[in-house]
């Protein structure tokens, strides 16, 4: 097989695991709502999800995978607000979804990948300082990653 094809194919492992992590979805939407038909297209969904975030990845950069998720969260945050007129709740979906956009972009513009983030998401202290610090310091990296370069 060329590299080049295979940069493109996942490996089998990942297939496995996007399988499974779908089938738990499934299974979550089953156990919560009892309906079949809701379970599967769930999961089917979130499938398809998950292989367009690895192509993404795969084929644009690391990160890829993040800016298409954030486009996905905004649009349906704006289906929701449109739909439910829960504007709110709608601002905290379109919150998350822009952070999630610009996490993406931000690491494609500076060429950063997953392996060399330089930043511990772990910190000395206890259980809740040093995941609070964690935590803060992941979303403020898009936001630093222009200092560092």
């Amino acid at each position: 097989m060329s590299t080049a094809l295979h940069r493109f194919v996942p490996d089998k492992l990942d297939v496995i695991g996007n399988v499974v992590t779908a089938l738990l979805v499934g299974a979550t939407i089953y156990v919560l709502d009892g309906s079949l038909g809701n379970a599967a297209g769930s999961a089917v969904l979130f499938l398809a999800l998950e292989i367009s975030t690895d192509i993404a990845d795969a084929v644009v950069g690391d990160y890829a995978g993040n800016a298409v998720f954030g486009l996905l969260v905004l649009t349906a945050a704006g289906a929701f607000v449109s739909l439910t007129g829960a504007w709110w709740l709608g601002g905290c979906f379109a919150l998350c979804g822009c952070w999630l956009l610009l996490d993406g972009v931000q690491h494609l513009r500076y060429g950063v990948s997953r392996d060399e983030v330089g930043v511990p998401y772990r910190h000395e202290g206890s259980a809740l300082t040093g995941l609070s610090r964690a935590l803060l310091t992941r979303l403020l990296e898009p936001f630093l990653l222009s200092s560092r370069r």
